[in-house]
């Protein structure tokens, strides 16, 4: 775990996004309101935080169980911070991060049983460094490597982790 610093905070007047990781460092006292959305039921589908009409402070979405399905951030209308999604068994499905509505840094999926599935890196928006996929095995699928957006390396693992030659695939 990270030592760097994080505050995700919000009230009626004070919105704060502190993410070092991110190098985000965001404050404002401008006046918030809050949405409420619902499902034709009348549970609680989203509470939604808006400064005028832009997005602005915390967007959770709920399951009709009431359990969160995703919480997000965001400041004059762009994603910021770190962003939490949920499987509707409550295990968490991934762990996005943004900075100026622009995906940032690592992004992490998760199978249900809580190994992960798929590992980003993102820098302004575009691909940037490894990407690693892995089988429900907890085995290597795919391994990338991207510089600002462009595919350096591609290998394809089969389940027993060893490379598949890709001359031999047949269309």
């Amino acid at each position: 775990m990270s030592n760097l610093k994080e505050i995700y905070k919000m009230d009626e007047n004070e919105l704060v996004i502190l993410d070092e990781d991110l190098n985000v460092d965001l404050k404002s006292d401008l006046k918030i309101q809050k949405k409420s959305l619902f499902y034709e039921d009348k549970k609680l589908l989203a509470e939604i935080s808006y400064h005028k009409n832009l997005l602005h402070g915390s967007s959770i979405y709920y399951s009709k169980n009431k359990d969160i399905l995703s919480k997000s951030w965001f400041f004059l209308g762009e994603k910021q911070g770190k962003s939490y999604k949920y499987y509707v068994s409550k295990k968490l499905y991934s762990i996005e991060q943004h900075k100026d509505d622009l995906m940032q840094n690592r992004q992490t999926y998760y199978f249900e049983d809580g190994s992960i599935k798929t590992i980003m890196n993102y820098l302004d928006g575009t691909l940037h460094g490894e990407v690693k996929l892995f089988y429900e095995s907890k085995k290597r699928k795919r391994f990338l490597i991207f510089e600002k957006g462009k595919k350096i390396k591609d290998t394809i693992f089969d389940e027993k982790e060893k490379p598949i030659d890709e001359t031999k695939f047949i269309l």
